[in-house]
């Protein structure tokens, strides 16, 4: 909510304000529609007579689409001469913008795109327009800020070591002294945070923290002498954020909620469920679905939208749609009531959000997913292996010393791999270090694309490659931050030896975890062979649990007894990623 909105609203109450906030969101949505997007026709039985219609929200790219979510075009009379900026390479800085309450664009690091200049053009003469960057120079470059003055914009920009002291430093910007609430969120993953984004705003404030302890950031914000904090909402179940994170909240002092379901769908549905108890939002009329694998519309339209707003999550467009929204679709259609006229909209296109998924939360009817079948006969494996690559260790004269596997990660230009596999057999690092890409079930990799090493860590057996950050980004991999269930189906995707030249796919179960010199590994059956090590293992979400590695378990004599097939954890994987794992 920019501060025009919150000038128009001054004779209600706080909380009803908040509640009944309309960001420019509205707007970006109708033109859109009238720009052709997909519109879905209202759905039957109970959905149909609250007269619920789905549409969609489109863009061609993350920055489009925030644009788009945004209002196509700035107002300044809807007050959104003011606005944050963050990295659409890199998510984490933009978690903390909800509570700017202003809309949130997306830049590169290095300029800013087409699209985001478009939006922002029409308001640069206003005398208060106004850009807060989240991030320091390596998400959003100086550049960046120098191109915004230029067209007229004062810049602020909100930084800090890491993704905690930014979100700390944001949410502290504009908070009063007393705070009745502030959330609580993994900083670890985006998904919770988005689906609380409607909810959070400078009086309800959003801070993160490390899943197994409180993060400094998050106790210097929740302590802080000038300030009073009656309590705290903690988004996502144990795996998210401990019952130790929890016990240090109220060790200070400050009363405790959680919003948990079993997944990420579910938390999402029952933090969008709350709408319906809020008096001032009778009826809920505007409801969105965005992706819960990909999080920059997401985070766009968490930005723009209030409590009266929700905000549900879906899987990838392949993925079977969780029955909570067809849940959340029908309870809805009878918390309204018949005649009431409202919409849901899915952030992005087809390739982001599926109409089955739209269509589950607007008609309350599950419909499947948008394109079963594949590799297993239940999902499409295949639409993943542009993600999965061969990683090669060479010697200066181009042999092959080692091979294994790796997958594109964050921003399409990192792949994670294990260390083991870019180890000069003598010690030390390879001397040079290959990717090979385009390879599917059917062919081998045809392109070949050099990579560096990022960092490591040899006792967690993972490895960062990049490449050059000029290329185009490719296709990438969720990581899973939700905890596994013994039994449960899980798939490796790699190159191993012997399953020739090309993409291999195995399938096994998830058999709990152990502990080998002081390290969590994950037991499975999946069968993993010489060059599947360094390749990513998923759910049947197809989001990574582990990196498949061979173990070899030695006396203290250095006699090998044996290999074991096990998984590095994905919580390393996502630390390796964030630069808290490896050097």
């Amino acid at each position: 909510m920019s501060h025009t909105l919150g000038r128009r609203n001054r004779g209600m109450n706080p909380a009803a304000r908040r509640a009944r906030r309309r960001r420019p969101f509205a707007l970006g949505l109708v033109a859109v529609v009238l720009a052709g997007s997909v519109v879905l026709a209202p759905g039957p039985a109970a959905a149909q007579s609250a007269d619920i219609t789905a549409q969609r929200v489109n863009g061609s790219n993350v920055y489009e689409i925030a644009a788009n979510v945004a209002g196509i075009l700035c107002s300044t009379e809807a007050g959104s001469h003011s606005v944050a900026l963050a990295s659409g390479e890199n998510w984490p800085d933009a978690l903390a913008g909800a509570a700017l309450d202003r809309p949130l664009l997306l830049t590169k690091q290095a300029f800013l795109p087409a699209i985001t200049r478009l939006y922002l053009t029409p308001c640069a003469d206003h005398p208060k327009a106004k850009v807060i960057i989240l991030g320091g120079t390596a998400a959003v470059s100086e550049d960046v800020a120098d191109t915004l003055r230029g067209m007229g914009y004062e810049v602020d920009r909100v930084a800090g070591a890491d993704r905690y002291e930014t979100a700390r430093r944001a949410a502290r910007l504009f908070a009063p002294d007393t705070l009745s609430n502030v959330y609580v969120a993994s900083g670890r993953n985006f998904a919770d945070a988005i689906a609380a984004a409607p909810n959070v705003s400078k009086d309800t404030p959003l801070i993160l923290t490390e899943p197994g302890e409180l993060h400094a950031e998050a106790r210097r914000f929740l302590t802080d002498e000038d300030r009073t904090v009656e309590s705290v909402t903690i988004l996502g179940g144990t795996a998210a954020v401990s019952a130790g994170v929890e016990e240090e909240i109220r060790e200070l002092g400050i009363d405790t909620d959680r919003i948990a379901g079993a997944d990420r769908y579910e938390t999402a549905a029952l933090i969008a469920r709350r709408a319906f108890t809020r008096s001032e939002c009778f009826p809920v009329t505007d409801v969105a679905v965005a992706s819960g694998t990909i999080p920059y519309g997401g985070l766009a339209a968490g930005a723009v939208r209030g409590p009266c707003q929700p905000l549900l999550l879906a899987p990838d467009p392949n993925s079977p749609v969780p029955e909570v929204l067809a849940e959340f679709g029908r309870d809805w259609a009878l918390a309204i009531g018949a005649d009431t006229q409202a919409a849901v909209t899915g952030i992005g296109p087809s390739s982001v959000i599926s109409s089955a998924a739209i269509l589950a939360v607007s008609t309350g009817i599950s419909t499947g997913t948008g394109d079963p079948g594949g590799a297993t006969g239940e999902l499409d494996w295949s639409r993943l292996a542009p993600a999965v690559v061969r990683v090669d260790c060479l010697d200066t004269s181009g042999s092959v010393l080692k091979r294994g596997s790796g997958f594109f990660v964050d921003d399409g230009r990192s792949i994670v791999t294990n260390y083991h596999v870019v180890e000069h057999p003598r010690g030390g690092d390879c001397r040079r270090i290959r990717a090979y890409l385009g390879g599917t079930f059917e062919q081998e990799p045809t392109r070949e694309l050099p990579v560096a090493l990022e960092r490591s860590d040899p006792d967690r057996d993972l490895a960062l490659l990049v490449t050059d950050p000029d290329i185009d980004a490719n296709r990438t991999l969720s990581i899973s931050t939700e905890p596994l269930r013994a039994g449960e189906t899980i798939t490796a995707l790699g190159y191993p030896r012997v399953g020739g030249a090309t993409l291999t796919l195995t399938t096994g179960r998830y058999s709990g975890t152990q502990q080998l010199d002081g390290l969590t590994w994950i037991n499975t059956d999946t069968p993993i062979s010489p060059g599947n090590s360094g390749g990513p293992v998923l759910n049947d979400r197809q989001e990574v649990i582990g990196v498949a590695t061979l173990l070899r378990i030695s006396t203290s004599g250095g006699a090998t007894l044996g290999t074991l097939s096990l998984l590095v954890p994905a919580e390393d994987v996502i630390a390796l990623i964030n630069g808290e794992l490896g050097e």
